[in-house]
């Protein structure tokens, strides 16, 4: 029996749960490319697939359409695997546990992959019907989205002519995307020497833990704590008390979540006082962090205990230089757009750290991923950032960068979104912007004359083990997909 048989539109669902039987990480996308390529075979469709698993699925258009310019429908393999730190699941080799809870979709303690895995259901299903009216369709299913968006940037867009776009990766219901931020992932890397632990000192381990966490771009305005800087700045507040040899830090996991737990490990002197007091000092600074961030969370959690001795850790110099790099490193919204209310025009979000010890030495990773709405304080917050890095004598590395999609002031394909959507609800859709990274920017980069929309159900809580999807809304943007498709009449110019 299948776990969604009775939920609506059949099709589009079915397609759902069968995607959501293939681990599909970034990177790891050869299954299901697979699937996709097996797909097109089965149904007769011109088939593409590159050396990064980007595929393109072509279908002649339906009678009466055969005039009408091409349309790209757009969205991307690749899913955030997070998990709740009690769940088993193995991203590698386990399908997503798909659970219907009332009038929602979601999995068992972990990501669903709505995001955005319903694109690629959409485009499915439309593919498999033979009764939708529908212009030459171009279904380009781009892979490693979520970590960088190599697929969409080693793209070969001369494998497909259209310049109408439609991409599927919005997550809000009755809203049209038409603007989206460029961002940059830096990665910075500290080396230190390891040192041996003096006499006198205390080995504790500190943990910030019970944040929601949440997309690091469309949800980065909402306060939503986050645990690395939560713990840098604990650390810091601790360092102007105590003498501390950092010997293990870890936190995050994806630089587009928004960290829910991390973790230090230190060998602190206590100078004659106790751990109590230690404790009582680190939950003041953490009271005061949670207010001077304006930390909305429900349920944060400072968990301090004593841990067995240690023998290594770094010097108390480096200690203090990563400990004050950490504070000074922004994080979080830098700037609000000056032309639309409520938008985030630039960003930061640390999302990773992690230790290990490599030829007798302490590496720290940590990654970040910054993001505006135009591409000029982009550089500069780059430049910022890699300035901070030299001055504390680490390495960094860009490790990706893609660019803003800006809005166009004359859009066909707005016009005719806008038009179904008022022919099926009776209302207007919401024209919006988007602090988060999307495609677009990079086909509108690469496509002379491309004009691109994005549209999309309503998720919530993407990027986290919490991410649902709302069931009605699924059906009311198939219905509104559909009315586009019939009604598309653009002219190309």
């Amino acid at each position: 029996m299948r776990k969604l048989e009775n939920l609506k539109p059949e099709r589009v669902f079915y397609y759902f749960e069968e995607i959501s039987k293939i681990p599909r990480n970034s990177y790891e996308e050869k299954e299901i490319s697979d699937f996709l390529m097996n797909f097109g075979k089965e149904h007769g469709l011109e088939s593409y697939r590159d050396d990064v698993f980007n595929v393109i699925l072509r279908k002649k258009a339906s009678p009466g359409y055969e005039n009408s310019p091409k349309v790209v429908l757009q969205g991307h393999t690749d899913m955030v695997c997070e998990k709740a730190e009690d769940s088993t699941h193995d991203f590698k080799k386990d399908p997503i546990n798909l659970i219907v809870d009332g009038k929602y979709l979601k999995a068992d303690k972990t990501t669903l992959g709505a995001d955005n895995g319903i694109a690629v259901a959409y485009a499915l299903a439309i593919l498999d019907s033979d009764d939708i009216k529908h212009p030459e369709l171009e279904v380009v299913i781009t892979t490693d989205e979520e970590d960088g968006m190599s697929g969409v940037v080693n793209l070969d867009f001369d494998e497909f002519d259209g310049k109408t776009l439609i991409n599927l990766d919005t997550e809000e219901y009755g809203e049209v995307y038409v603007s989206s931020a460029g961002g940059t992932r830096t990665e910075t890397k500290f080396i230190f020497e390891t040192k041996k632990i003096g006499n006198g000192y205390t080995p504790i381990s500190i943990e910030v833990k019970g944040l929601s966490g949440g997309h690091s771009g469309a949800e980065i305005h909402k306060n939503l704590g986050n645990s690395i800087k939560i713990l840098s700045e604990v650390l810091y507040h601790l360092s102007k008390r105590y003498e501390m040899s950092l010997i293990h830090i870890d936190g995050g996991g994806k630089v587009n979540a928004i960290p829910r737990e991390a973790v230090a490990e230190i060998a602190v002197k206590l100078d004659g006082d106790s751990i109590d007091e230690l404790k009582n000092l680190a939950g003041l600074a953490f009271e005061n962090i949670l207010k001077d961030f304006k930390v909305s969370d429900k349920l944060p959690i400072l968990a301090i205990e004593k841990i067995e001795e240690k023998n290594l850790g770094i010097s108390l110099g480096d200690t203090l230089n990563i400990i004050n790099f950490l504070h000074e490193v922004p994080n979080g919204v830098l700037e609000m757009s000056k032309h639309i209310e409520g938008l985030v025009e630039t960003s930061i979000n640390i999302g990773f750290i992690s230790t290990e010890i490599v030829d007798g030495n302490v590496k720290i990773r940590i990654k970040s991923l910054a993001r505006s709405m135009a591409n000029d304080p982009l550089n500069k917050l780059v430049e910022e950032v890699t300035d901070l890095t030299r001055k504390h004598d680490a390495n960094i590395k860009i490790a990706a960068s893609n660019p803003s999609w800006e809005y166009k002031e004359d859009s066909k394909i707005r016009e005719l979104i806008a038009k179904s959507f008022k022919e099926i609800t009776g209302n207007e859709p919401v024209i919006k912007a988007i602090h988060a990274g999307l495609e677009c920017g990079v086909f509108t980069q690469n496509i002379k004359g491309a004009d691109v929309v994005s549209i999309g159900p309503n998720i919530y809580g993407a990027h986290t083990p919490e991410e649902r999807m709302d069931i009605k809304s699924v059906g009311e943007t198939w219905e509104w997909l559909l009315k586009i498709l019939e009604n598309y009449n653009i002219k190309e110019d």
